[in-house]
């Protein structure tokens, strides 16, 4: 008996519905929901990273308050209910940013989860830069808390490590989706 290869019909009727799709042809919505999505998973990610570096680097002794603190004082001028304001602002902060790094994946044509992470990284070391020189050349000295107001270059090496860890963690999420992918697709 001679084998007959399975036409490409019955192959896809025997495929989850979610690879049936053509990329080429796929559902603009659904890939603005998946664009959301990711990105909400990875600026989330990314946040917590950053947050996480910030925490050891706070505890180490090297800068004096979280930066979670720091940041809702701004807002609250006051300790009292900065730090909640300060991790609401920076994960929402954290979001919008994941979706600024994703499009500028996208706009590059990286697809690969290597080139999205060195991306991130590139990205995130520019990011931190700026945010390392605002905090420390203007921010620290307008600050309605006076503890933040003595800023200096350990800040924003602090800042930028954070930053660091930020965009490899949303580099590598974004690269690991596919997302970039079936964009170009």
């Amino acid at each position: 008996m001679d084998y007959v290869a399975p036409s490409a019909a019955i192959v896809r009727s025997l495929e989850p519905k979610s690879f049936q799709h053509n990329h080429a042809t796929m559902d603009p919505i659904q890939l603005i929901l998946q664009f959301l999505i990711f990105t909400l998973i990875a600026g989330l990610a990314g946040s917590a990273a950053m947050d996480g570096v910030m925490h050891l680097i706070t505890r180490s002794g090297v800068t004096p308050a979280p930066m979670t603190t720091a940041l809702g004082s701004l807002f609250t001028r006051s300790l009292e209910t900065a730090s909640l304001v300060g991790w609401f602002i920076h994960g929402v902060s954290g979001v919008a940013f994941a979706m600024l790094y994703t499009l500028l994946f996208l706009a590059f044509g990286l697809e690969a989860a290597l080139a999205c992470l060195v991306a991130g990284l590139g990205i995130g070391f520019l990011h931190g830069i700026v945010v390392s020189i605002m905090l420390v050349m203007v921010v620290s000295e307008h600050h309605p808390i006076e503890a933040f107001r003595n800023a200096g270059i350990e800040v924003g090496v602090a800042h930028l490590a954070g930053h660091l860890a930020y965009g490899a963690t949303v580099g590598l999420i974004v690269g690991i989706s596919g997302l970039a992918a079936r964009v170009a697709g």
